[in-house]
């Protein structure tokens, strides 16, 4: 075949070779929802104009865990016939259920909207009937009361087979199987108001023991801890704490990095593919829906 088209480079030499080459360039829209498993290791809180202290020592946290339903809209463009390309942007919310055990044990649910922005690549090859392709990418995570986007470092390696049609040259279903490693930002740094992390909180014997705990903390400790429990003890006398606001930072990594993923894609023709993955065991679940729309581009 004479392969009229710019890109991919060296799609001329690879249509000789027999490749039958996807467009260039497409467009994808997908939603993406992934529900995992977070570990703070470290932990500092200020109120107001305070300065942060670290409090990792004196409280505990159970499981906590951060769920993310994602819209987003993916160009690409494949430069070379093995080498695809890419940029993400979208937007969604995020929720995070963070269990206190103690020196209290008492659970908050935050719930925030979030923009994101990222690119990636993905390299790919075969081995006889089986294809590899490896993707790579980074995405930042704009979220409303933290001061700097969160980067996220996502690494998947799939093997597949592609089954094609009889009856259409342009149609095929292909199936695989893989390993999906996801990294985050260790640090994060932003600000909420007391009440939206303890809305009606202010029982009497909570507050007594809180206060009991708080005499065993060092200065600097006791000082803001001190703080906060007075602003939950007007808060459950209905007193209006104001504009009280929590200063963190926390230090935090995926409690288990890599899982398991299953995903299969029908080409209805060279143009349209539909696109649905799933990741399984580990501490992460995650569920992917992907129609993607393909051209040549230009001569």
């Amino acid at each position: 075949m004479d392969y009229p088209y710019t890109f991919p480079v060296l799609g001329k030499k690879a249509s000789k070779a027999g490749y039958d080459l996807p467009y260039a360039w497409g467009v994808s829209g997908i939603f993406f929802t992934q529900r995992q498993e977070i570990t703070i290791d470290r932990t500092l809180v200020g109120i107001n104009e305070s300065p942060l202290v670290d409090v990792s020592q004196f409280i505990r946290f159970g499981p906590t865990i951060a769920t993310t339903n994602a819209y987003t809209i993916r160009p690409d463009l494949w430069v070379l016939p093995f080498l695809n390309v890419y940029g993400i942007f979208g937007g969604g919310t995020t929720q995070t259920e963070v269990l206190l055990v103690a020196p209290a044990e008492f659970e908050t649910v935050q719930k925030f909207s979030v923009s994101s922005f990222g690119f990636g690549g993905t390299l790919t090859g075969a081995f006889g009937p089986i294809w590899v392709a490896w993707d790579n990418n980074f995405n930042f995570a704009d979220v409303e009361v933290i001061v700097e986007p969160v980067p996220a470092f996502n690494s998947s390696l799939r093997l597949g087979h592609t089954v094609p049609s009889l009856s259409n040259p342009q149609r095929n279903l292909s199936i695989w199987v893989g390993a999906f490693y996801q990294s985050i930002q260790n640090d994060t740094e932003g600000s909420l108001s007391l009440e939206e992390i303890f809305p009606q909180f202010g029982d009497g014997l909570v507050i007594d023991r809180l206060n009991e705990w708080a005499e065993t903390l060092p200065p600097a400790q006791k000082v803001v801890v001190k703080q906060i429990i007075a602003k939950l003890e007007d808060i459950g006398n209905g007193i209006d704490p104001g504009d009280t606001r929590i200063n963190y930072k926390l230090d935090k990594r995926v409690t288990a990095p890599f899982n398991m993923i299953l995903g299969a894609q029908y080409q209805f023709n060279k143009n349209w593919m539909l696109r649905t993955e799933m990741g399984v065991f580990g501490r992460r679940s995650q569920f992917l829906l992907n129609l993607n729309w393909r051209f040549p581009g230009f001569k």
